[in-house]
């Protein structure tokens, strides 16, 4: 019994030592075997990085409780630095501005044309966002311009309007389309157009100021265009068509309306759709319109012979009156422009229909002159020729901040010649300029003009010539 349980156990054992012997010569038996045995990259272990204060003690809770004093005082230092320094607005805010610093000298006899330093605008706006669509671009925009001109008493607000894209403003293949509510520029033609520092000559064309097409108005502006061609390489969209059609008031800028009737505006735009190096890019073709009705007014001067005891004649002035009258005021132009490098021209004819006002007198109740109102139709022309030399700026390297100041970048002498007709049933009666001026950029934003006006008032032959100097400078 004793040798059966001996002779099992021996069994047991081989069977249990049976499976390593026969696996000796593939499964080594110790570790070195087994790490000589294995393959190379199964051996590499990753390093793990090692703490920079690796073997020093722990931070005690003082010490993060130092540093997070240290950094709440940094926070409370900058944020003092924000409130101090940077205006903040709870949507965004853009601010810009021009300013007009000049000379002028006329040279005639009258003692009250002296020559003057005079700073001829200062204007600050602001534009802003009231809601940002970043899928389409439906953005809602306002905009306030303040301008302070001539001797500074003079402070007006310019820009107030409110807008909206109605369009799509992000897909630059397709139309936009835009409504603005406020005060604004008129769009007819290219002198009425554009804003103060575009302007190419120090004082405006003629018939821009005479037919108030240069002034703001408050009403409501629809802007669109269609047929755009993209230059994606300059970043260059051109449409080919652009329009324009305003309802306004007619009273002109910070007024309210004085009758019941409104003036309407339209502007249509052809733009040659070529690519930014194209010798065509910057070529136009514009066609204005403007009717409205207004409410004219002749002044009656009154007054009375009084008998003195001599027998002498006295007349005093009694009470004037006025006789009004409602009449058409309309406007239409052309305009043709090509803006390009180095040689550019721009054309603008315009013809304003108006009532002409003649004063009346009264003098002993008796009507010596009668107060009339006559249609009068005024003529405007307006051709400029430029010529640009220097550095030009070009979208793809205007973004480019060390090229904003770069000295020198443009010179531009042109030429202006500007006719006002006030009425053209007497043809002989007009104003002519003649400017030869020198435009000297600085940068983009900035430049100094000279100006010199060859004025003669016809059909007296009267000359007022005038030499006119500015520097201009944006921000």
């Amino acid at each position: 019994m004793k040798f059966r349980m001996i002779f099992s156990w021996y069994i047991v054992g081989l069977l249990l030592l049976a499976p390593a012997a026969h696996g000796e010569d593939t499964t080594p038996q110790t570790v070195t075997e087994q790490l000589e045995a294995a393959p190379q990259e199964q051996l590499q272990v990753q390093e793990k990085d090692e703490p920079f204060d690796a073997g020093e003690p722990p931070a005690t809770q003082s010490e993060l409780q130092g540093v997070r004093n240290e950094l709440q005082v940094l926070r409370d230092q900058w944020q003092r630095g924000l409130d101090r320094t940077v205006v903040q607005t709870k949507r965004l805010l853009a601010i810009s501005g021009t300013g007009q610093f000049g000379y002028n000298q006329i040279f005639n006899s009258e003692p009250s044309n002296a020559s003057t330093f005079q700073v001829n605008n200062f204007i600050l706006n602001f534009k802003g966002n009231l809601r940002k669509d970043y899928e389409q671009g439906k953005d809602i925009d306002y905009a306030l311009g303040i301008n302070a001109s001539n001797t500074l008493k003079n402070v007006s607000v310019t820009d107030a309007w409110l807008s909206y894209q109605i369009l799509n403003s992000l897909d630059k293949e397709g139309p936009r389309l835009s409504i603005t509510a406020g005060q604004q520029k008129k769009y007819f033609g290219l002198e009425a157009t554009a804003t103060e520092e575009f302007k190419p000559t120090i004082s405006g064309a003629q018939f821009a100021t005479a037919l108030n097409l240069d002034e703001r108005d408050i009403g409501v502006v629809l802007a669109g265009d269609l047929f755009p061609a993209n230059d994606y390489g300059f970043n260059y969209r051109v449409p080919t068509v652009q329009y324009y059609l305003g309802v306004i008031n007619g009273t002109g800028p910070n007024a309210v309306d004085i009758n019941d009737e409104k003036d309407v505006f339209t502007r249509i735009v052809f733009n040659a759709p070529v690519d930014y190096s194209h010798p065509l890019r910057g070529l136009t073709l514009g066609g204005s319109w403007y009717y409205g009705r207004k409410s004219y007014s002749a002044a009656i001067k009154n007054t009375a012979s009084v008998t003195n005891l001599g027998g002498t004649t006295t007349t005093i002035p009694l009470a004037d009156t006025s006789a009004t009258q409602k009449g058409d005021k309309t406007r239409w132009g052309v305009d043709l422009s090509y803006v390009n490098t180095p040689v550019g021209f721009t054309f603008e004819y315009v013809q304003g229909r108006d009532l002409l006002v003649t004063n009346g007198a009264v003098k002993n109740g008796v009507t010596l002159t009668k107060a009339a109102f006559r249609p009068v139709t005024e003529e405007g022309i307006t051709f400029t020729l430029f010529y640009n030399f220097g550095d030009q700026f070009i979208n793809s390297i205007k973004n480019q901040d060390r090229w904003d100041d770069w000295y020198p970048l443009t010179y531009q002498p042109f030429y202006r010649y500007d006719r006002y007709t006030p009425d053209l049933s007497h043809t002989n009666t007009h104003t002519d300029i003649h400017t030869f001026g020198f435009n000297w950029f600085f940068a983009p934003t900035t430049k100094l003009q000279v100006n010199y006006n060859l004025k003669k008032e016809y059909p007296v032959d009267k000359a007022n010539n005038q030499i006119l100097a500015q520097f201009q400078f944006g921000f």
